[in-house]
């Protein structure tokens, strides 16, 4: 669609003011922008200006839970079996999400590039891509790796990455997938400006995964190795078991398209992602803003939460399933903030209230005609860093990580100092049983730090 046609069927021609005043050849990068305008999705997101209101009061229940991985559960056994034969069949990729930068941690730089590791320093993406290379070993197969950045770091990821040579991992076996945006609006409805020649856009939500996906090629590639499942997790979550067997097998048993783990909620007002189950029987998810106080409340007779299925951004999808996604009209979610935007004939940005729009990936989970949840321990599978301080931070992460690892070689029978902080090196082993099988050829250095003296096994 012609972007200056498009712009007047939709009253929306003023943007082009500040540009023709500038100058041609900023007019001329304004039209280009525009030029990239889904114009379907701006009149969505102009519509969901006029129609945000209370979420849908329907009934609600909570979903039947396969058990955790790490809990010793024999239902876990045939899971287990399928999952691994799913890996070593090289039907499986990885998907991280990593778009965001971690300023928020008083870092410079992607967030996966923040130096996570109690003892080593190690990154995020170093500690997760250490789970990629053992697995790969384990398995006998080739795992690709997609990493989803986003506009602001997709440059400086892959530079990080290549200037770590892959963690080993090969060139051609790990992936990058750029985030889309979205443009913002003005309350009434109208395009913003960045600049004179470009529109103020923002990134658009970890729904945008599915898009990312597909926009970067790869689907065609992985279905030419085999590949039909994908892993998905985010960066942010260093206990994250990556292409975990046993969640995997839980979704191919199920015979799922979409599947999620979860976590109990250790309170009724832990601000996390609650998924429940629709009258439908279909999945759901819903903000813990939005649950009403007495159902937040409620327990069952042993006295857990009857709600308590917190959502932990760890998924399975059927690689079909996520291209279908892609052209999915996924719900848009607002967000009313200031913004440095042009204003009027300002040649300076200046703060003025916006709207801002994402969509969110568990979107998909009403979609998708089969679903299966799966809890996670806690403290073996969940310990974000998202902030400096405080919950879900630096040193709260770091510590669960020590706990962990003290917990693995304890078990293994590895001497392990019981203050301080304890790190397994990246690659080492998958899990505890792993470690334990390769117990004979570790060693704990004095700062506390787990490695290696023989050959991988």
């Amino acid at each position: 669609m012609n972007p200056i046609n498009a712009l007047q069927e939709r009253g929306m021609e003023s943007v082009l003011g500040p540009a023709r005043n500038a100058g041609p050849s900023f007019e001329k990068s304004l039209l280009a922008d525009l030029a990239n305008v889904d114009w379907t999705t701006l009149d969505r997101q102009r519509l969901a200006l006029d129609n945000a209101g209370p979420l849908d009061s329907e009934e609600i229940l909570p979903p039947p839970i396969q058990p955790a991985s790490t809990s010793g559960d024999a239902r876990n056994e045939s899971a287990e079996q399928a999952g691994w034969q799913a890996l070593r069949d090289g039907r499986v990729a990885i998907a991280t999400v990593a778009g965001g930068q971690a300023s928020r941690l008083g870092f410079s730089g992607p967030k996966g590039a923040f130096p996570l590791g109690p003892v080593s320093g190690t990154s995020l993406f170093q500690m997760m891509a250490g789970q990629v290379f053992r697995l790969r070993q384990l398995s006998g197969a080739a795992l690709p790796w997609i990493i989803q950045t986003g506009p602001a770091n997709h440059l400086e990821t892959m530079a990080f990455f290549a200037d770590r040579s892959y963690f080993g991992l090969g060139k051609k076996s790990v992936h990058f997938a750029c985030q889309g945006t979205l443009p913002a609006l003005s309350e009434g409805g109208q395009f913003l400006l960045e600049t004179p020649g470009s529109l103020f856009r923002n990134p658009d939500g970890h729904g945008g995964f599915y898009r990312a996906i597909r926009n970067s090629g790869i689907c065609p590639q992985l279905r030419e190795m085999g590949v039909d499942l994908l892993y998905y997790c985010q960066v942010d979550n260093p206990l994250v078991r990556m292409a975990d067997p046993i969640f995997l097998g839980h979704h191919l048993l199920t015979e799922a398209r979409m599947s999620v783990k979860v976590v109990a909620k250790s309170d009724p007002l832990e601000k996390v992602g609650l998924i429940i189950e629709k009258p439908d029987g279909r999945l759901g998810c819903i903000e813990y803003s939005d649950l009403a106080p007495e159902l937040a409340e409620l327990r069952n007779a042993d006295g857990q939460l009857r709600f308590m299925a917190g959502n932990l951004a760890i998924h399975c999808f059927n690689l079909d399933f996520v291209q279908e996604m892609a052209e999915a009209a996924l719900p848009l979610h607002l967000a009313h903030k200031d913004v440095k935007v042009l204003n009027g004939n300002n040649p300076e940005p200046t703060f003025r209230p916006g709207v801002k729009f994402e969509t969110f990936v568990f979107d998909a989970l009403p979609l998708a005609d089969k679903s299966m949840v799966q809890l996670a321990l806690r403290e073996d599978e969940f310990a974000p860093v998202k902030n400096r301080s405080g919950s879900d931070s630096i040193q709260t992460s770091r510590d669960a990580l020590t706990l962990r690892s003290r917990r693995w070689s304890q078990a293994a029978g590895l001497p392990v100092k019981e203050q301080g902080s304890v790190e397994i090196s990246a690659q080492l082993c998958y899990d505890q049983a792993d470690l334990s099988r390769r117990s004979e050829d570790l060693q704990l250095k004095s700062n506390g730090h787990l490695v290696c003296l023989g050959a991988a096994r």
